[in-house]
């Protein structure tokens, strides 16, 4: 599944993953919960257009 596909918990998780690279330093927990507002939905999809993902890439999808 690629970005558009993504549902918004997966989306979230890797906006989680991406904040160390955009801030420039490991975020803090609180950073962390706020993941989905200070990374853009336009910022994934800029870097991780044009990746395929399984459900196996999230923590989240894990039962």
């Amino acid at each position: 599944m690629y970005v558009s596909e993504l549902s918004r918990e997966q989306l979230v998780e890797l906006k989680s993953t991406m904040l160390e690279a955009i801030l420039g330093y490991e975020p803090s927990y609180g950073e962390l919960a706020i993941a989905d507002e200070l990374v853009s939905d336009e910022q994934v999809e800029e870097e991780y257009g044009g990746v395929c993902f399984t459900s196996d890439d999230f923590f989240c999808s894990m039962s």
